[in-house]
């Protein structure tokens, strides 16, 4: 138990040192999200990269709804091409 406990500790300890690293407070970041909301932060971050990063790449983006994810929602192709032929 003790290790577990241990564990836990060192990993909590990584992340608010990598927070640290970043200038970044994850609280602030919380904040901002709050704020501004997700679409707008994702939009900022995706249109940042690519000013900043010149390889060509860019962010693409979804938030999955929770019906989608527990698959909820209405197929548009509902039939199967094996039932066809």
């Amino acid at each position: 138990m003790y290790e577990l406990d241990f564990s836990q500790e060192r990993r909590e300890k990584e992340a608010s040192q990598k927070a640290e690293e970043w200038g970044l407070d994850q609280s602030e970041l919380e904040q901002m999200l709050r704020r501004w909301g997700i679409r707008q932060i994702l939009t900022a971050l995706a249109e940042i990269h690519r000013e900043v990063v010149d390889d060509g790449s860019k962010v693409e983006w979804r938030i999955l709804s929770q019906p989608y994810l527990i698959g909820g929602y209405d197929d548009p192709n509902p039939c199967s091409c094996d039932d066809i032929f």
